[in-house]
């Protein structure tokens, strides 16, 4: 008996392993094949319609949205205002409207995706057949790349439901649950073992949907995960100039706010969220969306205040914008 139930936890592992690996490979996959077609296009977008703060809010939101990874927003980022092509100050919009951005993605695991997948793989291998006649790029490994990510899903919320009944597992959760920075905990230490923060909130999203979580508890979880991606950006940062150095951190800064106008209205928020759903699990991608329009709304008026702020706090007193 104990043998048998090692043997399936095992299996489970393995599943969620497999699925974790089509995710974060599809999202990468996606990524790569995206800045490959548009040869440095993107490069040029965030320069040239960064000048104004909405015009670099929304081009970060684009940017991440089109390319599915914050991080790798943020990082380049990080990478042009170290090289001088941007201020400290379009990299702060840049990096809000990023934030906002990827809560496109953390919509996909809230609904039913699954019968996209073999279109999907048919429509991708059909481009990469014309991609080999014409010998140009249509984007035919962008296409099985969202095939992947979907399937990635799927596997990932049929592997979590028998996982979500087991002893141990719900003894794992429990330390994310009762007290919301609890949560924020247990999410801010999966975003950073996984690196993605819209895989950890996906992951806490397909656990509601099962049961096994309440929109209260992913909530702390959610609000964790989107602290926990930030170390990305700031390892990345490391070395580099100052103002590259502040908005890193302004980034982490920023999360931390959202996170703050979020808890003492904890009751009242999630009020608000079940009025935006009647499903549970549609309800935690809407608070990832909210919060961080709301941590947007808050912190777009005051960026240059807040850039000036942080060339005090992180290391240095130079103006940078």
């Amino acid at each position: 008996m104990l043998e048998r139930g090692l043997s399936m936890l095992l299996l489970t592992v393995l599943k969620i392993i497999a699925a974790l690996f089509l995710l974060l490979g599809g999202i990468k996959y996606i990524s790569t094949n995206l800045k490959r077609i548009s040869g440095g296009a993107l490069d040029r977008f965030l320069q040239k319609y960064t000048s104004t703060t909405p015009g670099a809010f929304t081009a970060g939101f684009l940017a991440t949205a089109f390319l599915q990874s914050s991080s790798m927003v943020t990082v380049i980022v990080v990478g042009f205002i170290n090289g001088g092509f941007l201020s400290l100050r379009q990299g702060l919009c840049i990096v809000i409207g990023s934030n906002l951005g990827t809560t496109i993605t953390v919509q996909f695991f809230s609904l039913d995706t699954g019968f996209l997948i073999m279109p999907l793989l048919a429509a991708g291998v059909t481009v990469l057949s014309l991609e080999a006649l014409f010998k140009k790029n249509y984007g035919g490994r962008v296409i099985l790349g969202a095939a992947a990510l979907i399937g990635g899903i799927e596997l990932l919320s049929y592997s979590l439901k028998p996982l979500s009944d087991t002893p141990w597992f719900t003894e794992l959760l429990s330390f994310g649950k009762d007290e919301p920075w609890k949560g924020v905990l247990t999410g801010a230490g999966a975003a950073v073992l996984i690196q993605s923060s819209s895989v950890t909130i996906g992951m806490v999203t397909l656990l509601v949907k099962e049961g096994a979580l309440s929109v209260s508890e992913a909530l702390g979880m959610v609000l964790g995960a989107d602290i926990g991606t930030c170390i990305t950006a700031i390892l990345a940062s490391t070395g580099t100039v100052l103002p590259a150095r502040q908005v890193a951190w302004g980034h982490f800064i920023f999360n931390m706010m959202s996170l703050l106008l979020v808890v003492p209205a904890w009751k009242y928020f999630l009020m608000l969220l079940a009025l935006t759903a009647g499903d549970f699990s549609q309800q935690v991608a809407n608070a990832h969306f909210i919060y961080n329009l709301a941590g947007a709304a808050v912190a777009l008026p005051v960026v240059d205040i807040y850039a000036y702020i942080l060339q005090y706090i992180i290391r240095g007193t130079k103006r940078a914008f």
